[in-house]
């Protein structure tokens, strides 16, 4: 691994100094070996340092695909100081940035937990004369609900749908889960609803987020319905809807029969996972019905489920809370 390393770095030496002999040449060579490098996914941030250091030295300058390929590449590695300090140097030796770039460093500030930053970048960006994408405001919704901005949030998605971008899947899910975790499930139902008056049809994640976020406010009966409405809309749930759902029918001391979505779930074809058998196995073990948990612990096996320790755990604390433990 320190041979390949020492190799690679010895092929980025080898650009600098053939670069004095044949820039055009090099230029291209070099583009090519930083895309097939940042290709790869195995460059470290010493190598990708290396790199940068080289490419911003060149002149005339690379285009600005390698140093986005390069900085995306340390975004990843979450290095998010780095590449503020690298797009810094990008700026001062005049190299101008795209909306991958600004992309990249609002990206970085968000992670950061500076968010404030990031809507200063796009300051810039509006000033630079780019045109910003919604991946962008996508970005900053995602901070701000993790920050528990939800006003800030939902003013800025208002205002990016009143100028007049088009939310995709990725934007619209962000804002019901956003909601939905912060404990508006309503206000996510609302968004649901204006969704589907603009003739946008919610996906398997939205309406999955939605039912979660309903099962968990209490609100399990406008889950159940909402799930038969997704599905006579020809959305079929998976097996994280199901989960939800009959978590949220349990949450209600099995005055529902979770086994009637169980049921329902495997004649639809989604096979059960260990959280789903969790789910219900915990639920059986609170309401004394141990028997019937070690039953479904028996068809875990069968359908080559394996227990985990929440399985267990469950199992364990039924057994003792009805004396049948020894």
């Amino acid at each position: 691994m320190k041979k390949k390393m020492i190799s690679e770095l010895h092929k980025v030496s080898t650009f600098a100094s053939s670069y004095h002999f044949n820039p055009q040449s090099t230029l291209a060579h070099f583009e090519q070996f930083v895309r097939d490098r940042c290709g790869y996914g195995n460059l470290g941030i010493e190598e990708a340092m290396s790199l940068f250091d080289n490419a911003i030295q060149m002149r005339p300058s690379p285009s600005i695909y390698p140093f986005n390929q390069l900085l995306g590449v340390i975004c990843k590695l979450k290095q998010y100081s780095t590449v503020i300090t690298m797009f810094k140097a990008m700026d001062s030796k005049g190299i101008r940035s795209s909306v991958v770039t600004f992309s990249t460093l609002i990206n970085c500030f968000c992670e950061m937990g500076k968010v404030d930053f990031g809507f200063a970048v796009v300051g810039n960006f509006f000033k630079s004369g780019f045109e910003t994408h919604i991946v962008i405001f996508t970005t900053l919704l995602k901070r701000l609900f993790k920050e528990n901005r939800v006003k800030d949030a939902i003013q800025l998605f208002n205002q990016i749908t009143e100028i007049g971008y088009t939310c995709n899947d990725f934007t619209y899910g962000i804002m019901v889960d956003g909601l939905c975790k912060t404990g508006n499930a309503d206000q996510a139902f609302k968004l649901l609803q204006d969704m589907e008056k603009g003739n946008y049809k919610p996906n398997i994640v939205i309406y999955s987020a939605l039912i979660d976020g309903l099962c968990k406010d209490k609100q399990v009966l406008k889950a159940e319905n909402l799930f038969e409405e997704m599905i006579c809309k020809g959305v079929a749930p998976d097996v994280i809807t199901y989960n939800s759902i009959i978590q949220g029918v349990c949450s209600l001391g099995m005055r529902m029969d979770p086994e009637f979505y169980v049921n329902k779930m495997v004649n639809s074809g989604v096979t059960p996972d260990v959280v789903t058998f969790n789910i219900v196995i915990d639920a059986l073990c609170k309401n004394g019905m141990t028997e019937k948990a070690q039953t479904l612990l028996e068809l875990m096996s069968s359908r080559s489920v394996s227990p985990d320790v929440v399985t267990y755990n469950s199992l364990i604390d039924g057994l003792c809370n009805s004396g049948q433990w020894e």
